[in-house]
């Protein structure tokens, strides 16, 4: 992040540099924490603990999903009813899982890996994900997903 420096000959001596990699820091601090909410997500979905799940996700949240489909709104109710039911699974880890932090937005993106079943479909392979997050009360939740297979 650069800083102002009109009135300063040395960055230095302003301390414009400490600042700098204090923010550097706590960027990183932030990304980590996305990351971090991304995998304790998935870790619960996968064990079907809605409950736990549902934190991690704004009320508002969207999806482009893997089936090329319009945008969708979440449905907590049918994510759900589905577990319940055995007709939504997972069984999925991350893989090049990253985060980039802008204030209180951020965007994570990597891969799936595993097994999904919805309904009587169940699919295996490597799907793409791209998540824009938003920390809402000092918790980073989904806004929208992106989710697309890997064909490469």
């Amino acid at each position: 992040m650069a800083f102002p420096t009109a009135n300063c000959s040395c960055r230095k001596a302003c301390g414009d540099d400490r600042r700098a990699n204090k923010e550097i820091d706590m960027a990183h601090d932030e990304a980590a924490a996305v990351i971090a909410a991304a995998q304790i997500a998935t870790a619960a979905y996968c064990a079907g603990d809605v409950d736990a799940f549902l934190p991690y996700i704004h009320p508002q949240r969207t999806t482009f999903g893997p089936d090329g489909s319009r945008l969708a709104a979440f449905d907590a109710k049918a994510l759900r009813d589905g577990m319940a039911a055995g007709r939504v699974q997972a069984q999925v880890e991350w893989r090049d899982l990253q985060a980039t932090v802008h204030g209180d937005v951020a965007v994570s993106t990597g891969y799936l890996v595993g097994t999904w079943t919805i309904g009587d479909s169940v699919e295996e392979g490597t799907w793409r994900e791209t998540i824009v997050w938003l920390k809402q009360d000092q918790r980073w939740q989904v806004s929208h997903l992106h989710v697309s297979a890997c064909l490469a």
